[in-house]
């Protein structure tokens, strides 16, 4: 298996947190907080999100927000590959979301072949 770095952002009507790992290619992996390490359902509990933005190295990447107790996946998308000329700083908007404290942020990333 390979890894690859992950980055991603999620933003509030206030500001945003930025998030990063080192990815396991091909399994779903969990991002943590640049400052404190902590996951996105500590880092940013109650707030609303309306945008997600997630990089990475080479080849492609899903996300998705899911709570670890219930195990329900509350939202998804695609990754951008860093580099590319995204994300803008408009792109990657989702349904509003109130963040719970059980709430991770997740990727899942595939190597190019």
């Amino acid at each position: 298996m390979t890894t690859q770095a992950s980055t991603g952002a999620a933003f509030s009507g206030s500001g945003g947190r930025s998030y990063s790992v080192t990815a396991t290619d091909g399994s779903w992996t969990r991002l943590v907080s640049d400052v404190g390490s902590a996951q996105i359902g500590f880092a940013q509990t109650n707030q609303l999100i309306s945008s997600v933005q997630i990089t990475y190295v080479a080849g492609n990447a899903a996300w998705r927000i899911r709570n670890s107790v219930s195990q329900v996946t509350k939202r998804v998308g695609f990754g951008f590959v860093a580099g590319a000329g995204g994300p803008a700083p408009y792109s990657g908007g989702i349904s509003p979301i109130t963040l719970q404290q059980d709430d991770v942020l997740e990727v899942y990333s595939m190597a190019v072949a």
